[in-house]
């Protein structure tokens, strides 16, 4: 088998390892021996993983486990609540129980609606995330949030659910669609622009070496981003201290205009834009150097990722959306803001004024 990486995330609450590697999913078996379960395993996953790795899986795992493979909308459209009651009944139909598994296959959507299901079947439930987007294994698998939408917003209803383990198979990303593939580069990126100049340096130095994923340098960046997120994670588990939401660069502007776009725009496209203009308003609002927004834009159009909303849009409407953004306080907007690159700080009453006039005049 291939060598496997493994991260330890350790919070207050709860330590598991989050796995890292090539051709690892074969491991999938043996980890989920590593803790008490009665057996059954239900696989939750969409149409397009299903077709791709959904009976593989099915016949890795049924050699030891009895396996339900449970197959829900594909995108946000899983992350709904007749979908999370579908599920449920699934599993009571299946005779699942309190020690039965759940495994979430596939992206960030599949690991919410897993993570949510788990936390609340019978007041909890095993399960473990296999992302199989570069998102979800860089970011949405790992740190323990799950949620779900509802009619007034995305994300409003959820938990904070840890699952017993993380394993990231980059290879998975063999099958991943260029446009969804560049998108998760964006939380990459993120990563160096906020917490690290040197891993900054190293994307911008080994951009056209990510954008092939057999790479080494692509794997190396998949590990040190999760070590970044179990990181930041075990520091600030429950995103009260402000720590965790330095992660949050790029996505206060970017979860407006995903959601103005009506969600056409990728998330980590959104992100990329948010990203550009947030580095802007830290010049207007004098944190940074012109030079510092430059360099982020460039390293972003690089990786092929947008960096700007063509075409206008209504910026009246964008920040009203912010203003629902979960790191709002009293109405006032808050943002992640760079002091440089590698230094990211979170800015808790950004003006009003000066969003708007980046994102009108930029």
């Amino acid at each position: 088998m291939s060598s496997i990486y493994e991260i330890k995330l350790v919070t207050k609450s709860k330590e598991y390892p989050v796995y890292v590697g090539r051709g690892i999913i074969n491991y999938l078996p043996k980890l989920l021996d590593s803790f008490k379960n009665s057996g059954k395993c239900a696989v939750i996953t969409n149409k397009i993983v299903s077709e791709l790795y959904g009976k593989f899986i099915e016949d890795l795992l049924s050699v030891k486990y009895d396996v339900r493979l449970i197959v829900v909308p594909n995108g946000e459209e899983c992350k709904d609540l007749r979908v999370v009651e579908r599920v449920y009944e699934e599993l009571i139909t299946s005779g699942f129980d309190r020690y039965s598994t759940i495994v979430a296959l596939g992206g960030g959507s599949v690991g919410d609606l897993s993570g949510f299901v788990a936390a609340t079947y019978m007041r909890g439930i095993n399960y473990v995330q296999v992302p199989t987007t570069l998102l979800a294994q860089v970011d949405a698998a790992i740190g323990g949030k799950a949620a779900i939408n509802i009619s007034k917003g995305k994300n409003i209803v959820g938990v904070f659910y840890h699952p017993h383990f993380v394993l990231v198979d980059v290879n998975f990303l063999r099958t991943h669609e260029l446009r969804d593939f560049k998108s998760g580069l964006a939380e990459v990126v993120k990563y160096g622009v906020v917490l690290s100049r040197e891993f900054y340096e190293f994307v911008k130095v080994n951009w056209r070496k990510l954008l092939d994923v057999g790479s080494d340098e692509l794997l190396y960046a998949v590990r040190k981003s999760c070590e970044f997120k179990a990181s930041v994670v075990s520091l600030d588990e429950f995103d009260r201290e402000g720590i965790r939401a330095l992660l949050n660069y790029g996505h206060t502007v970017g979860h407006a205009l995903e959601a103005y776009s009506n969600y056409e725009l990728r998330h980590g496209e959104a992100v990329a834009i948010g990203m550009c203009y947030e580095a802007k308003i830290s010049v207007a609002m004098g944190y940074t150097k012109e030079s510092t927004a430059t360099e982020v834009c460039s390293t972003l159009e690089d990786l092929g990722l947008p960096t700007k909303v063509w075409g206008g849009v209504n910026v009246d409407e964008v920040l009203s959306l912010m203003r629902r953004d979960k790191k709002a306080f009293s109405g006032k907007i808050a943002m992640v803001l760079l002091r440089d690159i590698g230094n990211g700080i979170l800015v808790r009453d950004v003006p009003e004024e000066i969003i708007k006039e980046v994102i009108t005049n930029w």
